[in-house]
């Protein structure tokens, strides 16, 4: 008698569950059976409040450190030549342009000087006591 009022309150529970959700009209009954199978599995999953873990970042583990193997040395050892001849290249053109500016300022430096000896000739020469000589130097040509 218990077992056939329980099977009528499941029934009733079960119709009223219809009303409030999809009935699957027009489906086969296989398709039926694994659609109320997804929607059961679904609503077993437990609320996101009740995990036993956070998802915060500052809860988790660290990560733990992996043992090194030969081949990861290895790489590291060659990235490490690589930095290595990369500096040095790096150092080496570095160098090679200071010196190709320190040259170039001196060979401007030294034009500069040559021009301003050639101005002080002129000047020198310009004066009224070298233009007097100047023509008559020219004058017996």
């Amino acid at each position: 008698m218990e077992e056939e009022r329980g099977e009528a309150e499941h029934l009733t529970l079960q119709t009223e569950f219809d009303k409030y959700f999809t009935v699957f009209d027009g489906s086969s009954l296989q398709d039926v059976s694994h659609a109320k199978q997804l929607w059961a599995s679904l609503s077993l999953l437990p609320p996101l409040e009740s995990r036993l873990v956070s998802a915060d970042i500052r809860q988790r583990l660290p990560v733990a450190q992996t043992l090194h193997d030969s081949s990861a040395a290895l790489k590291q050892s060659s990235s490490a030549i690589k930095a290595r001849f990369q500096e040095t290249a790096h150092q080496k053109i570095r160098q090679e342009e200071r010196q190709r500016n320190m040259d170039m300022r001196e060979h401007v430096s030294v034009l500069y000087q040559s021009r301003q000896g050639d101005r002080c000739k002129r000047l020198d020469i310009s004066t009224p006591e070298n233009l007097e000589t100047d023509v008559d130097e020219v004058r017996r040509l």
